[in-house]
């Protein structure tokens, strides 16, 4: 009896703190079968002593990547820094993809062929119809495999347009984590101002009063005087409308695949913005900036117009929403696809 093969033991670990952390492993678990699959089935050649040392160094480029891109993802560093700088993911999906190229330029010419649907998909996700390399993809796709098999410079032009498109793939991730990190930072900006406005309030009540009526019968938010709370107050009711806007509003959002959640950096945002336009609109209402709205009797009509004046952020924060939407779009959509992935056998 002819014994049996151990099992090839898979760089499978402990579950990861993320997504893409998890796709990394998973593809390079996939990558490292392949290759060695094919190692097996086409072995170097002993009578072209050129071919079986290309050979050994790509095998060996391959597994040096799996290695690196397995080890940058195993790494629990925290996701706040890996999510903000995206250095560690794109060092990750760098290395995989370069050792996704190193395969196809590897394995033999009937699986580069095989694999042309695949590549084919992911350039028209991520390159223009324009671009010539996408071109030279789509013209070896048309070829059929009983009418010509691909010649090496073909096979060579078709692993560089695929290269193109996997960079293409990590700008567009590099566009979202740059939108997403301006959001981040512009709601950061926005609730310091909001703190700090209701820290003035807090200690000049008198002077930064949201109150309303004639000096006999003044209506306050909490009351019939300005009180130190009343900032805090009302910028609370704000965030509380801009909330339950905002979530009404991210309905049209589509998610991403992409390793940064743009949509959550979009409703962070909201948030502050809702706080502050309950103050600014009751400012201006207090200046008679809109006649005929400047006459509030009661507590409960100025907590009414902050809610009203803290769902108004929407009207700011939507053509945010639609640039985040174009954003988003731009990920694999380069020929209405979206949210492209990695070709599947690479």
């Amino acid at each position: 009896m002819s014994s049996r093969q151990a099992p090839a033991q898979l760089p499978f670990g402990r579950p990861t703190n993320s997504t893409w952390r998890e796709h990394t492993v998973a593809s390079a678990a996939q990558v490292r079968t392949l290759a060695a699959w094919l190692t097996k089935i086409d072995p170097p050649t002993a009578g072209n002593p050129a071919s079986s040392a290309g050979n050994a160094v790509l095998d060996a480029a391959i597994a040096g990547h799996l290695d690196e891109a397995i080890r940058i993802a195993a790494n629990r560093s925290p996701i706040l820094q890996v999510s903000y700088n995206g250095a560690r993911v794109e060092r990750a999906l760098s290395h995989l993809e370069a050792a996704q190229v190193a395969l196809l330029r590897r394995a033999p010419v009937w699986f580069v062929q095989s694999e042309l649907p695949n590549l084919q998909s992911h350039a028209r996700q991520h390159l223009p119809p324009t671009d010539p390399q996408r071109a030279v993809i789509e013209r070896a796709a048309r070829t059929s495999p009983q009418a010509a098999a691909l010649d090496e410079a073909t096979r060579m032009a078709v692993v560089s347009a695929y290269r193109a498109a996997c960079f293409e793939a990590r700008q567009e991730f590099s566009r979202v984590r740059s939108f997403r990190n301006i959001l981040l930072m512009s709601a950061l900006v926005l609730t310091v101002l909001a703190v700090v406005l209701a820290a003035a309030g807090w200690f000049r009540p008198e002077e930064l009063r949201l109150c309303f009526g004639a000096p006999d019968q003044v209506a306050c938010p909490t009351g019939s005087e300005a009180r130190p709370w009343d900032m805090l107050f009302i910028e609370s009711f704000g965030l509380i409308a801009a909330a339950v806007s905002s979530s009404a509003a991210l309905r049209h959002v589509r998610g991403t695949s992409t390793p940064y959640g743009l949509p959550l950096a979009l409703a962070v945002l909201k948030l502050p913005a809702g706080a502050l336009t309950a103050v600014l609109g009751l400012q201006l209402m207090r200046g008679g900036f809109v006649p005929g709205l400047s006459a509030l009797d009661t507590p409960a009509q100025i907590v009414a117009w902050a809610i009203v004046f803290g769902a108004a952020q929407q009207l700011f924060t939507g053509l945010v929403d639609r640039q985040a939407q174009t954003v988003l779009d731009d990920v694999g959509g380069k020929d209405g696809a979206k949210d492209g992935g990695k070709a599947a056998g690479a």
